[in-house]
């Protein structure tokens, strides 16, 4: 179905009536506007020319952006119009493969959700397969689809060396150092220090002592437990992966 644009260029024939850009740049008709008398058809041509095909310009940008038809008599139509060709340019400026996140969800042309990663078809993304190729397929991957990543509970980071370029890294934590040291003495007395994720407590559980020495006598109702919530609150029971201050998003993947 063609598109209706009404606006169209005004004198754009190789030898239209306008007089040269040089002459009407110093003319006194384009500095002070016409006044009363006869004015000049190639200079009142060059000052509508202007106007109508920067006009001209913007229409043909709103029609070839949006693909809709374009109207004179709707100005206020219009407007919206040209910032919605403006918003859509401004998704279409993201380059092809380019991740965008959103603490919202929403739904934008062009783009693909990668939260929980999946093939595409090589031939409808094309472009997006000529910039990640095979680099996320996985072992259910058909020879026809390539993969995008899974990006679901994965943090992007920016990478250190061109190597690790689109690595996945699997999680890890730091050692949690500690250390007992037992002395025994005279008359079944013996002598406990603790540090780090080490305490002693009491056998009704309560910690009474953490990185500092104390005596006991040598009874079976005192403990030395390890717990590196006691050393530290970022660990959590119950909990099996590193969780970093986050927040939880969409993620979109420019595909075309």
């Amino acid at each position: 179905m063609s598109i209706m644009n009404e606006f169209l260029p005004f004198a754009e024939a190789e030898n239209a009536n306008l007089i040269p850009f040089s002459e009407w740049q110093n003319a006194a008709a384009r500095l002070s506007g016409f006044s009363s008398g006869i004015a000049r058809s190639n200079q009142i041509n060059r000052a509508i020319a202007q106007g109508a095909n920067i006009s001209y310009a913007i229409a043909k940008f709103i029609e070839r952006t949006l693909k809709e038809d374009v109207y004179v008599s709707q100005p206020d139509l219009l407007v919206d119009q040209f910032y919605r060709a403006m918003l859509e340019m401004s998704y279409r400026a993201t380059p092809i493969g380019c991740i965008l996140t959103f603490p919202v969800q929403v739904e934008i042309e062009g783009f693909v959700v990668s939260n929980f990663g999946g093939d595409l078809s090589r031939i409808d993304y094309d472009k997006l397969f000529a910039v990640y190729g095979t680099k996320f397929n996985v072992s259910s991957t058909p020879a026809n689809k390539f993969g995008i990543p899974n990006l679901a509970y994965n943090f992007l980071e920016v990478a250190g060396q061109l190597a690790e370029i689109g690595c996945f890294v699997k999680a890890s934590l730091p050692n949690i150092p500690g250390s007992l040291e037992v002395w025994t003495g005279v008359r079944g007395y013996f002598s406990v220090s603790s540090s780090g994720a080490f305490y002693s407590r009491n056998n009704g559980g309560t910690p009474i002592v953490l990185n500092s020495g104390i005596t006991y006598e040598g009874k079976t109702d005192n403990y030395i437990d390890f717990s590196p919530d006691v050393y530290s609150s970022i660990y959590k029971v119950g909990v099996n992966t590193v969780q970093p201050p986050a927040l939880r998003s969409l993620a979109l993947i420019r595909a075309y």
